[in-house]
C-alpha cells in the first residue's frame, strides 16, 4: 500500500486554535509533558497567550470525536534574517499510535498559517 493511499485512510484529525473548554483537558495533556506545571503557571500561560491574538496563538489536535490529541504554540515576530517570521513549538502531543499523524496534522495547519500572513515558517527546539 503506498504512503499516499495510507494518508488517506488515516483518521482525520481537527486542528483549530485552542478554546476554554478544551483547556482542562490541554492542561492534562501539558502535566504529561512537564509533570511539574502548576495550575496558576498553566492559567497565566493561557492568559499571555490570548493577549495578542494577532501575534500569537495555540492550535489544538482533536479526534473525530472531540479527544484532545496534541497541540502546539505559535507566535509571530519579525526577523533580521528571515523577515516576518512565525515560530512554532513545541509540539506536545499524546502517544497513542497516532503521534506522527498529531504532529503532521498541525504542521499542516501552521503551514497554512504562515502562509496567510506571509511569514516563513520556523520552529522552536524544545
Amino acid at each position: 500500500m503506498t504512503q499516499s493511499r495510507l494518508l488517506q485512510d488515516a483518521p482525520r484529525l481537527n486542528v483549530v486554535p485552542l478554546t476554554e473548554a478544551e483547556a482542562p483537558a490541554e492542561f492534562a495533556l501539558a502535566r504529561l509533558w512537564r509533570p511539574d506545571l502548576g495550575a496558576d503557571q498553566w492559567r497565566t500561560f493561557l492568559r499571555d497567550w490570548r493577549a495578542a491574538p494577532d501575534s500569537r496563538g495555540i492550535l489544538s489536535a482533536r479526534s473525530q470525536r472531540g479527544g484532545v490529541l496534541g497541540f502546539v504554540s505559535w507566535w509571530r515576530q519579525p526577523d533580521l534574517e528571515f523577515g516576518e517570521t512565525l515560530w512554532a513549538g513545541p509540539f506536545v502531543v499524546r502517544e497513542m499510535g497516532v503521534r506522527p499523524l498529531v504532529r503532521q496534522s498541525l504542521a499542516v495547519e501552521l503551514t497554512a498559517l504562515s502562509h496567510r500572513l506571509s511569514a516563513r515558517l520556523r520552529y522552536s527546539e524544545d
